[in-house]
């Protein structure tokens, strides 16, 4: 029962006031109230009755009584407060008196002054006892309403701080990057997107001007400014962001005004990176030309090989009619060299143009480059270029044909090669991501001119004077037959790396026919 009651008082109250301030229950007060009644009784029954005690005299066992009345005194002070304290030394006081007046000598005399004493101390500790006691019980409860105070604040902030992380976790779970900005122009929340896709730390976003964030976004900052002023309820922008450390970012930009009580207190930038979706654009737009020109150039190459099969058996028939030991001879050898090479340049043509059937499958890409390296070495030793591979693919094997993925490699690794005349380093690494085999080729080569690097994979481009501008555009058709996607990144002057994506084989799946590039 205690315990139930100390329910109800303060944590942190003092021990000494748990049991005068506990409230009971108004049974368990009138059984108090009754014992306080009983205990000043039994004292006055033996103040009245009492007898001579062999070790104490009669006199010494009166004031022993009398004394005991301050034990139902101070009890009912502490358990009803003041006026239980007082009403119970009133009590005492007119019990108390006629036995004094009677058989303790009175009140007054000399001798027996102490009785009137004990009665005055009787009230005086009755109410000295209860005011204690209430202040003591003030104080506490002041202290219970100070700590249920603090309570409820606790419990507020416990409520902000989900409040917050709620809204935290949802800024964090948007694909879009969030910018919150105040009414003086000061970012109060950039969300991991935000702080990824501007390249730096939200430390470096938080409680900075929009201004120096964006610094040379004019178009971005002047609708920012509109919004804010209320002279536009919302902007949409497209622009390109520049990372401090990367290459810039495509954006879609959203600023809509953040209203409170019908006022404008800030505003909201969202931005979407639109990168992958118009880099996926331009494959779609590039793919759809190639394959247009795909058709072209398989008719035009058809058109060219038929004479041209007609026009090598002429020379051949007419270099045999013409025997060894003429002039012409040699003549007729150079036109048959040169009918070849034509024929050789015809398919290639066919190879770019022409999609075949093949055989789709798991393909160890590791093992496959490490032959093409095999058998590309001796050039780069002609050529003192050092290549290097590192990364592993042993456990992710890729859906594809594997001629064509060679063919690829093939093509990558020898303009790679053929890109860095004076020697250099050429590194080819390998590494599964999110259902993909990359593996990229860097070099240290000449790069790729700026005026023709967003036209790399078209047919006939090519920044060597001897090249046939088609190495690119069939590795393009191929990686795009595989559903893979490949990125070029080139600086003129320091170098080249083109990253490929084909996808990774999914365990258990069968061998199948598919179309090819």
């Amino acid at each position: 029962m205690a315990a139930e009651e100390d329910r109800h008082l303060p944590r942190h109250a003092p021990r000494e006031l748990r049991g005068m301030i506990r409230p009971a229950s108004q049974p368990f007060r009138v059984f108090e109230a009754l014992m306080i009644a009983a205990a000043v009784a039994i004292i006055t029954y033996f103040h009245y009755t009492t007898l001579h005690v062999e070790f104490m005299s009669h006199t010494s066992l009166h004031i022993i009584l009398r004394r005991l009345y301050y034990i139902p005194i101070i009890y009912a002070a502490i358990r009803f407060g003041i006026r239980g304290g007082l009403l119970t030394s009133l009590a005492v006081t007119v019990l108390f008196v006629p036995h004094a007046a009677s058989s303790m000598g009175g009140l007054f005399e000399s001798g027996s002054i102490d009785n009137f004493f004990d009665i005055i101390l009787y009230n005086v500790v009755a109410v000295t006892t209860g005011l204690v006691v209430e202040s003591r019980r003030r104080q506490a409860q002041r202290y219970e309403e100070m700590l249920a105070l603090n309570r409820e604040i606790e419990d507020r902030e416990s409520d902000l701080r989900r409040i917050k992380s709620y809204i935290e976790s949802i800024l964090k779970s948007v694909g879009n990057a969030v910018i919150s900005v105040d009414d003086r122009g000061q970012i109060v929340t950039a969300n991991p997107v935000a702080s990824q896709m501007l390249g730096r730390p939200e430390e470096e976003l938080v409680a900075f001007p929009l201004r120096q964030v964006f610094a040379g976004q004019d178009d971005l900052l002047r609708a920012a400014d509109l919004v804010l002023s209320g002279g536009q309820t919302r902007v949409t922008l497209e622009t390109e962001l520049g990372p401090p450390d990367g290459r810039p970012i495509s954006a879609a930009v959203r600023i809509t005004p953040h209203r409170s009580n019908s006022s404008t207190v800030g505003i909201v930038i969202s931005m979407e990176d639109l990168t992958e979706v118009k880099e996926l654009t331009h494959q779609l737009l590039r793919a759809d030309k190639l394959s247009g020109l795909g058709e072209l150039v398989t008719g035009v190459a058809h058109e060219v090989r038929n004479p041209l099969g007609v026009i090598r058996a002429s020379v051949q028939m007419m270099r045999d009619e013409l025997g060894d030991n003429c002039p012409e001879q040699e003549l007729c050898q150079v036109m048959l060299q040169e009918i070849d090479r034509l024929d050789a340049f015809v398919n290639t043509l066919l190879d770019f143009g022409r999609p075949s059937q093949s055989q789709m499958g798991p393909v160890d890409a590791e093992r496959t480059l490490d032959e093409v390296i095999l058998l590309t070495k001796q050039f780069a030793i002609q050529q003192q270029v050092n290549i290097r591979r590192s990364g592993s693919s042993h456990e992710h094997d890729i859906w594809a044909n594997e001629d064509r993925v060679k063919q690829v490699f093939i093509n990558l690794i020898s303009n790679a090669i053929q890109a860095m005349p004076d020697g250099g380093d050429l590194e080819i690494a390998l590494a599964a991501d999110d259902g993909y085999l990359m593996i990229s080729f860097a070099d240290t080569g000449c790069g790729i001119p700026e005026r023709i690097q967003a036209r790399v994979f078209e047919p006939f481009v090519t920044a060597r004077p001897n090249g046939s501008g088609l190495g690119l555009s069939i590795v393009h058709r191929i990686v795009d037959a595989h559903k893979g996607y490949i990125r070029v990144d080139s600086e003129a002057g320091r170098g080249t790396s083109i990253t490929l994506g084909l996808p990774l084989a999914k365990k258990g799946e069968p061998m199948k026919e598919g179309m090819d590039g």
